[in-house]
Parts: C-alpha cells; structure tokens; sequence
C-alpha cells in the first residue's frame, strides 16, 4: 500500500520490511529489457484511492498511454487493508470474515479484465494493516498477518487464476521494509519468518507467479554496506524461487536517498542480490517530489533509471498514473518521457526557458509573507515555478491537467527578519530560467 499512506522517510518508526517490485542479476534478462541501450521503465504501481471511479473506457485509454511509453507490468496493491482502528476492507467481493466492501466496484476485476484486454501482466498485492507503521509490535501479529495475505491470495486464485491466467501474473509483498528497524538478527529472524509464511504459500498454490517486495532506505540513517549485509542475511533464510524479484524503491522521490548516493546504494544492494541466484534486480523509480507532492521533471527520472542501469534488469515506477499520466496530470510530462522513450534523449527546447515578471511581496495579518509574479510573455513550455528564499528551495507550484498554474505562493514560516526571495520558471525536463529576486523588507 506504498505511499497510500504518506510515508515519511525521515522517521524510524516504521518496522524494517517492505517489498515491492523485482531484482536483477540476469544478463539475459538485462539485454531484452535494456535492448535499445538506455533504461526505459516497464510499468506502473496503481493505487485503489486513483482508479476506484474509472469505467472500462478510462482504463483502456490509460493503458494505451502506458502501453505507448513502453510498458508491460501495473502493481495493483493492497488489494485487502486494515486502517488503524482495525477496520480492514478488500478491493474486491472478499469471503474473508470480517471484511467490508472498499468501493462499490470490483477493483480487482475491473484491473485484471482491462489488462487482458490491453495486453498487460499485473501484480496484486496481498494484505496490509496500518499497524505496520507504529513499530515496535508482536512478532506474533505480524505472523498472522502473513496468514491474512495467505488466505487473500487463496481467495483470489479461486476467484480470478483461471480467467484471467498469466495476465494475473504476479504477487506484490506490500509490507515496506527500511534500513533502520531491522538491524539485529533478532528482528531480521522475524522478518524472515514472515517472508516465508507468504514466500511458502504462494509458491505452492501459483508456482509460476513470481513474488515481488520494495525496501526503502535513508542514507541518513544507516549505511548501505550495512543495508547490504542486513539483505544478505534476510536472503540467506527466505525461501525465494527462481524469477521472484526485489526491487527496491530509488527513495529519490522521497528523500532517502538522492542522484549523488543512488549509485552506491544500488551497487551494495546489487551485491546482496548476488548471494541469492534465484532473485531478479529491479528498481522503482520515484517519480514525484515528496517535499511538495509534486511531478518530477523527466531529466530527474531519466537520471535514476541511467544511474542504476549497471545493476537491474529493469525499473518499475511509482508511479507513473499517479504523476505523468496525460489524463491526471499536465500531458506535457508524458510527451517529454515518449521523446526520450523513442529517441533516448530529452526534447531541447529551442527557445530559453523565460523568467517570471514582476515579482513582488507582502504581508498578510498573520505576517505571512506571499510572493505574487506575472507568468513569463510565452509560458508554452512552464511546467511551474521553484521558489527559493535566501537561495533555498521552499516552494514548486506546478502547471495542472489542464494548463492552469499558480503565480502566487505564501510562506507559512513567519520569516520575521529580512530575506530574499527568488522565483524561476521550469519545462518538462528540468530547464530552468534565470531566478528573478525580491527582497523582503524590514
């Protein structure tokens, strides 16, 4: 249920398991998905909260956009959840005591039919309890829930394996695990335990279904040798098979790691992965800016995928329906990423990236400070603004579906002293104008 709840990296209060897509060590497998010589990415997460109003007409029209950019793989997870008050709720008509219709659609079905009908392999998440969050809990709880996902996955192959056949192609492990909770073998025991009553079930019942899971880590917080060693001992007890894959968030969306340390972590994690012959190495690349909930620009994401390129066989988003989608989000986003998706490079603007006009500021009653401009003479190509006070970052207001963006900003902070404020205008790929700057008065 990645990112459903706002998962703030920062904090070590999450318990260390977390799964999500894939890891890779297999050349092979790396020459297929990387044939055109740069990374492109090979699916999407979609969350229930995004798709639980969409018709058949919707999804086919977003499946061709994520077909035309090359992909091949949607995540769909949880497909059963338990809120904090215990309340748990399925995606799906579940036969599991105690569990309440989420939406009155049939989530998981209106999922798995368009898929087949667009060509699309999906991964279903099993179960996940907010609980997961407010570490430290029972080893025990958290067993039992592994035995909740078992009977999720048995109430969906019942339900879906034989319709819709290797279109319900693999599982996803929602629990995300961090570099921070699991550092003693103790808990790394309990996290192994737990991997292998789901690990063990599933392998039974669907043995061609590989088993996906999604860590995060915070360079902040730990060490990627240690990060590396913690995975090497979780491997050596699960009870993996050939094809499952690990796949670890990039964590660059939400700030555990970043361009200068992605590499890094990516090639101890890579080492990890070496030990255990039966995983695949893959990525999920970030595309959004936790700082303000916003897209990132498509030299960002491009940068990611080139950066842990030596080490995966192939990168998942999360996630590119929620951030670059021509239907959710400005169009401009995803016809960037389709020019580099065909030519392996960015569009080049032939024209500079043009700067605000007339930036001012003022006060309000609670001596808020709001800074006002004037859009640039041509803002054709403005994916939105960057605002800066005293040359950091503290703002990105962005262009919106349907072409409309922002030309005022309030800086919640209070700054009683004097400062300067500056403001640029950005495209879709990272370009920016020159910052234009004014100064707050005493």
């Amino acid at each position: 249920m990645r990112r459903q709840k706002v998962k703030t990296i920062l904090l070590v209060c999450c318990m260390c398991f977390g799964i999500e897509v894939a890891c890779a060590s297999n050349e092979d497998i790396k020459e297929k998905n990387f044939q055109q010589g740069y990374p492109i990415a090979d699916g999407t997460f979609i969350q229930d909260n995004l798709i639980a109003k969409w018709t058949d007409a919707r999804w086919q029209q977003e499946l061709a956009a994520l077909k035309e950019a090359g992909m091949h793989y949607i995540v769909f997870a949880p497909t059963l959840h338990s809120d904090a008050n215990g309340y748990t709720y399925a995606n799906y008509p579940c036969n599991i005591p105690n569990v309440k219709p989420a939406y009155a659609s049939n989530l998981v079905e209106n999922c798995l039919r368009n898929a087949q009908k667009a060509g699309f392999k999906v991964f279903l998440g099993l179960n996940f309890h907010e609980r997961w969050w407010n570490f430290p809990f029972p080893a025990e709880w958290l067993c039992q829930q592994m035995e909740i996902g078992n009977k999720v996955a048995d109430d969906l192959v019942k339900r879906y394996k034989k319709r819709y056949g290797e279109v319900m192609y693999g599982w996803y492990w929602v629990w995300e695990v961090d570099n921070v909770s699991c550092t003693t073998p103790e808990r790394e025991d309990v996290l192994i335990k737990a991997l292998n009553i789901n690990l063990d079930h599933v392998h039974a019942i669907t043995p061609s279904m590989p088993f996906m899971l999604c860590p995060y880590m915070n360079y902040r917080l730990g060490s990627a040798s240690d990060c590396r060693k913690m995975w090497e001992y979780v491997f050596a007890g699960s009870h993996f098979q050939k094809g499952d894959i690990f796949a670890p968030q990039d964590c660059v969306g939400a700030g555990g790691l970043d361009l200068d340390h992605l590499n890094e972590w990516f090639s101890e994690l890579h080492k990890a992965v070496l030990t255990k012959s039966e995983l695949l190495f893959w990525s999920d690349a970030e595309t959004f800016d936790q700082r303000f909930w916003t897209s990132a620009t498509i030299d960002r994401l491009v940068q990611q995928m080139k950066i842990v390129q030596p080490y995966v066989s192939n990168v998942i988003t999360f996630a590119y329906s929620h951030y670059d989608s021509p239907f959710y989000v400005n169009e401009n986003f995803h016809k960037a990423y389709l020019h580099y998706v065909r030519s392996g490079e960015l569009p080049v603007d032939s024209q500079t990236q043009q700067a605000v006009q007339q930036l001012n500021i003022r006060s309000d009653a609670d001596k808020k400070n709001i800074l006002e401009w004037v859009e640039p003479a041509s803002r054709e190509n403005v994916a939105g603004y960057y605002i800066y006070r005293n040359e950091v970052l503290i703002g990105n207001v962005q262009t919106d579906h349907y072409g409309n963006c922002k030309t005022e900003f309030v800086d919640r902070s209070l700054v009683q002293s004097d400062c300067r404020y500056g403001v640029c205008s950005y495209n879709w790929v990272g370009t920016t104008s020159p910052v234009v700057y004014v100064n707050r008065p005493q």
